[in-house]
């Protein structure tokens, strides 16, 4: 259940539950009256999920933010009201107005066609007060909420959605109030007597129903923080001097014991201690193979406990877990606005003022040229225009497809640190990947050992010795080795490591060089060995080469079907690699990559990144390491592996949860998707109103004057004499808002 919540990040940030919301309006509404408490920096919120993110200086009291957002006609949820989901709270009121909207409208609607296809010829003396009994508390009721809004954003000078559905149904409930009450005002009158309670009812209604619609499909788009949350178990089993109790998760404190029995969640993050099994962490990697566990293993928060018994020590409680850290990131990331929805947002500002202005303007063109029912004529088509160009479809484009494409992206491992992050994706047309540990395991194993004047074992022993102090990947498989070994390491003193080249470092009073030929080169120690596709490291003492040990790493699994998936879509892919030239061909050629660059250093790599760059070109870095961090800065688009080092992870724009390349295509190609996507949204948004504005304003009048009047089969549409109907403008209205949305919604079922 998606809840208010407190969530403590580095950035001191506070979520909070608003219901109401509705519009890019009401957006801009919440964060003005936010931003004006005391103690508030910022604030975004996020109407698809109903819920505004705040960056606060110093804890708030929920009063002050209540009275907020309260002033800007909203309501905060309080954080213990825990008896139904946010979603539900707002589709239950709307459906509770829609509903005897509708069906009084339908009821006068049919009764009024009865009369004209039955020739009833009833009195409008009598039968018209009767329609006004019946329809003025119904729309009263029905109306309420968006009179209230309406007249909130009067009272600041600004106007919305509501404005204009006010104004369309008070036009249409005024000239039918007087047609029925004081039937002698359209006597000489440019006017037919008639009445339009139907519409405005069914305009109430339909509106009503949409915005019920709205929400449950808001909620299905927002539906993967919700999921998330729900994750976050309640309880934990401590043990203490060896007995075990229930404790709220939150009462958790890092050191404690926590034991986890099969079936069982994690509650929070922390490192095995005993016992061993298997764990299920789709949640944060997307990856649905158990993994196994054992001492010394991390495991973390959420994740299920698949078979056997064990125990762990908490090392992260509270907002510092993974899985707390996801969902903050999920938040920011659905809230945030995208470059693209920040521009929507302002013609959609501008958009209802002018809206207004086009309902004056043709209300006063039909009653100046209009025909002997000008006046009746100008209402229709005035109110019409009100409804229909109501920019719900343009507020919903763009967060509609962030919500959505986000959450997706979620549940593949895959965390964009915010919508702009997600917007950048999508127009990556180069990805350059990191070698080792990105598109390699990273695993190197040591293949051969040549030694030069040494024994076999002094040369492994002085290597790790040095290599110990590192956490190069080659470094770890050397250390490795030696303990396979059994080899006793000294100790390494004065130890500097070189990114991308090596290390030195004082062993048993003896200067040790331990790096690539570059490392060699600069302590002038000459190199000659042949090419190969193996990884050396050279290994010097006091400048002389005492030997070579080399290794070998394999490309992931993943990694040739990523750089198809990319290729396919015409995404290049470039590797870049500190290692040697014969090493870094070999793997571009098994993973299917035609361009490299080998012998890369760190700053290098970054250099190359703004090379594509300056070709027009948008580029991807996938990297893991601290070497990475240059490159991933400065690109596009910066991709980590979690696995990868926490500089690496801070620098990049993009997590990913599961080592694997193909998370790194997925990313860029659901991008590509979501923008697609929001694209699409405005399109379809634009057009909608370009197109229904000046239909509703009359435009189709001379066209079907000019072919002899309106067909048979669209009279619901455009009436008898081709004006469009105040009651189809409702229903394209809500369409409108519809169709966007659920095109949002198949990016919840995006595949590569």
């Amino acid at each position: 259940m998606l809840q208010p919540m407190t969530t403590a990040t580095e950035r001191q940030t506070q979520t909070i539950q608003i219901e109401g919301m509705h519009c890019a309006a009401c957006v801009r509404r919440v964060e003005r009256a936010l931003v004006k408490v005391d103690g508030v920096s910022e604030a975004t919120a996020d109407f698809i999920a109903g819920r505004a993110i705040i960056e606060i200086d110093r804890p708030i009291e929920q009063p002050m933010l209540s009275a907020a957002i309260t002033g800007a006609g909203y309501e905060l949820i309080d954080s213990d009201d825990e008896n139904e989901q946010p979603g539900i709270r707002e589709i239950r009121p709307q459906l509770l107005r829609a509903v005897p909207a509708l069906i009084v409208g339908w009821g006068i609607f049919f009764a009024m066609q009865a009369n004209r296809w039955a020739d009833i010829n009833w009195n409008p003396d009598t039968v018209f007060p009767v329609f006004f009994v019946l329809a003025t508390p119904t729309l009263a009721w029905g109306v309420w909420p968006m009179l209230r809004n309406a007249a909130r954003a009067a009272a600041r000078r600004t106007t919305d959605m509501d404005t204009l559905i006010v104004l369309g149904v008070a036009a249409a409930w005024g000239y039918s109030t007087v047609s029925a009450l004081a039937p002698v005002t359209f006597e000489g009158a440019d006017a037919s007597r008639d009445v339009f309670f139907d519409t405005a009812l069914i305009i109430v209604g339909f509106v009503s129903l949409g915005r019920a619609l709205e929400a449950r499909v808001r909620l299905r788009a927002a539906a993967a923080l919700t999921r998330l949350l729900e994750l976050a178990p309640q309880t934990a089993r401590v043990v203490e001097d060896g007995l075990e109790r229930d404790i709220p998760a939150s009462d958790v404190q890092v050191g404690d014991t926590v034991r986890v029995r099969p079936g069982e969640q994690i509650a929070v993050d922390g490192v095995v201690v005993s016992g061993e099994s298997s764990l299920d962490e789709a949640l944060l990697t997307g990856e649905s193979v158990p993994v196994t566990k054992a001492r010394g293993d991390t495991v973390f928060a959420g994740t299920i406990n698949a078979e056997g018994a064990f125990t762990y020590q908490a090392t992260q409680v509270g907002s510092a877990t993974a899985l707390a850290r996801i969902t903050a990131t999920v938040e920011r990331a659905q809230a945030s606005k995208a470059p693209i929805q920040r521009l929507a947002d302002q013609i959609a500002s501008v958009f209802v003022p002018i809206v207004v202005v086009i309902a004056v303007i043709t209300f006063i063109a039909w009653a100046v040229f209009g025909d002997n029912a000008s006046w009746t004529s100008a209402v229709v088509s005035a109110v019409a225009v009100l409804v229909v160009a109501c920019p719900c479809a343009l507020g919903l484009a763009t967060p509609a497809a962030v919500a959505a494409g986000s959450g997706r992206a979620a549940r593949l491992g895959i965390l964009f640190r915010d919508a702009e992050a997600l917007e950048s994706a999508g127009k990556i047309d180069t990805v350059v990947w990191d070698k080792t540990g990105t598109l390699t395991s990273g695993r190197h194993e040591v293949t051969s050992v040549q030694p030069n004047g040494v024994e076999d074992d002094e040369l492994i022993r002085l290597a790790a010795t040095v290599e110990q102090e590192s956490e190069h990947p080659l470094a770890a498989a050397i250390v490795a080795h030696a303990q396979d070994r059994g080899l006793e390491l000294g100790n390494a003193v004065d130890f500097r490591s070189r990114p991308g080249s090596g290390a030195t470092a004082i062993v048993d009073g003896q200067l040790l060089v331990v790096g690539n030929e570059r490392m060699m080169s600069e302590h002038s120690i000459t190199i000659d060995d042949p090419e190969s596709v193996s990884t050396p490291v050279y290994i010097a003492q006091e400048g002389r080469l005492i030997g070579t040990i080399r290794l070998s790493d394999q490309p992931k699994p993943g990694a040739s079907e990523a750089v198809k998936l990319l290729s396919t879509r015409e995404v290049d892919s470039v590797l870049i690699s500190g290692d040697t030239e014969s090493v870094v061909r070999s793997i571009s050629e098994a993973v299917g990559i035609a361009s490299y660059h080998s012998g890369a250093l760190p700053s290098e790599k970054a250099t190359l990144v703004a090379e594509h760059q300056t070709s027009d070109r948008r580029v991807a870095m996938v990297g893991d390491g601290v070497n990475d961090a240059p490159a991933l800065a400065q690109a596009d688009l910066g991709l980590a592996m979690r696995t990868g080092s926490d500089i690496a992870l801070e620098t990049a724009q993009v997590a990913l949860m599961q080592s694997d390349p193909r998370r790194a295509a997925q990313a860029v190609l659901l991008a590509r998707a979501t923008r697609s996507v929001i694209r699409q949204n405005l399109a379809f948004a634009f057009s909608y109103n370009i197109l229904l504005i000046p239909l509703a304003a009359g435009l189709a009048v001379p066209i079907f004057d000019a072919v002899g009047g309106v067909p048979g089969g669209i009279h619901w549409l455009f009436g008898d004499r081709g004006q469009f109907e105040p009651i189809a403008a409702a229903l394209a209205m809500v369409a409108s808002s519809l169709s966007v949305l659920t095109n949002a919604l198949r990016l919840s079922r995006w595949r590569a």
